[in-house]
């Protein structure tokens, strides 16, 4: 009865021990670190202020937002509120670039939805102020363009129409179709 006792204890030890590391490696796995789902945000922020800086090290842009939220699996920011300020090579600010939202993709393109405006910050430009719906801004060579209804605001004119493409850096904006245009034409003094 012994050999029957003994062989009894060394198999309820056996099991004891194989629950237990059963036990001990479902704690292991749990308490990595937890994966983010993919649809949800890795961080979001409140009043955010993103300032970035060319390789030279002169500010290129400024973006401040009411609520950003940042997405790892396509490398995504979010923004609600976002006004964006652009710097030229001496870091002047030159123009302030808004909307309702935007989103920010890893290749520096700002696509901005909802009363998106442009307007210049500086006195020596002939277009002073951009509007539409939607609009894509590339920070880095500062590229603009929008396939909705724009009405650009300049010195002494006016002009609507469908689709444009420009460049804030050569203060430049064309309007591809259905352009109307208005002048005001100032009297010498």
């Amino acid at each position: 009865m012994s050999n029957v006792k003994r062989w009894l204890t060394l198999l309820l030890a056996l099991i004891a021990l194989v629950l237990i590391g059963l036990n001990l490696t479902d704690r292991q796995a749990s308490t990595g670190p937890a994966e983010v789902p993919s649809n949800d945000p890795a961080y979001t922020m409140q009043k955010n202020i993103t300032v970035v800086y060319d390789p030279t090290g002169k500010l290129s842009y400024k973006l401040v937002a009411e609520s950003a939220e940042h997405y790892n699996a396509d490398q995504s920011s979010r923004f609600t509120l976002p006004v964006a300020t652009m710097f030229n090579e001496l870091g002047v600010a030159t123009w302030s670039v808004r909307s309702d939202r935007a989103t920010l993709t890893k290749d520096r393109m700002l696509y901005l939805y909802g009363h998106v405006e442009v307007n210049s910050l500086t006195t020596d430009s002939q277009l002073e102020r951009i509007k539409t719906d939607n609009a894509q801004v590339n920070l880095i060579t500062q590229d603009v363009s929008s396939d909705d209804e724009v009405t650009l605001y300049g010195t002494n004119f006016t002009s609507n129409g469908l689709k444009m493409r420009g460049n804030l850096r050569s203060k430049t904006a064309e309007l591809i179709d259905k352009v109307k245009s208005y002048y005001e034409i100032q009297p010498k003094q």
